[in-house]
């Protein structure tokens, strides 16, 4: 079940909004809709939604005693660009919600800080990235760092703009071009002592 994904349509097979239907105990099709962003120009009929992000919107609720609103969830790579944005966020992919309720920001700061019991239930919920804001957080599903760390950023009470949520774990990179740099010698060294 790990990083499954669903594609929830926005009507039915004759064109009904499906805007009331549950997609969890505690959200709806038509919240996930209202969070989409797209241009004008593009024709936006359903929304993938990763059921682990599902499950740990809903604890998030149910922990929290209050009501959670999805700011923002699926914006497309046109949007994203159109926007100045790099269009490397986990929203382009459906894996990200950007959500606000009174006394979240504090419970995700509170987890992060203390590693408690709702951070635990997130990270086994596929949550691998955390950003805390004014007044919402970003919660994704990204695949988690190398050694299973945390993507975490904290821009409470900042002005400037991030681009945090991005796809690539640098990280990453450095083991892959690496792990080539010892593959190209190997090569070498073969292929020089074949001679």
């Amino acid at each position: 079940m790990k990083n499954s994904i669903k594609l929830y349509p926005f009507y039915d097979d004759n064109g009904k909004s499906l805007d009331y239907v549950h997609v969890s105990e505690h959200f709806t099709l038509g919240e996930f809709k209202n969070a989409c962003f797209h241009l004008p120009t593009e024709n936006i009929v359903n929304v993938p939604i990763p059921l682990d992000l599902l499950y740990a919107m809903d604890y998030l609720r149910k922990t929290l005693g209050k009501p959670i609103i999805i700011n923002s969830h699926f914006r497309t790579l046109a949007y994203e660009k159109q926007k100045g944005r790099s269009g490397r966020s986990q929203h382009v992919l459906g894996k990200a919600v950007d959500l606000r309720g009174e006394g979240l920001v504090e419970l995700l700061a509170t987890a992060v800080k203390e590693k408690n019991e709702v951070y635990k239930k997130l990270r086994e919920f596929g949550v691998n990235a955390i950003g805390l804001y004014y007044n919402f957080v970003h919660i994704d599903v990204r695949p988690a760092k190398i050694l299973g760390g945390l993507y975490y950023w904290d821009d409470r009470g900042k002005k400037k703009k991030r681009d945090d949520d991005a796809v690539i774990d640098w990280s990453l990179w450095g083991v892959v071009g690496i792990s080539l740099l010892v593959i190209l010698k190997i090569f070498s060294y073969v292929k020089k002592n074949r001679k």
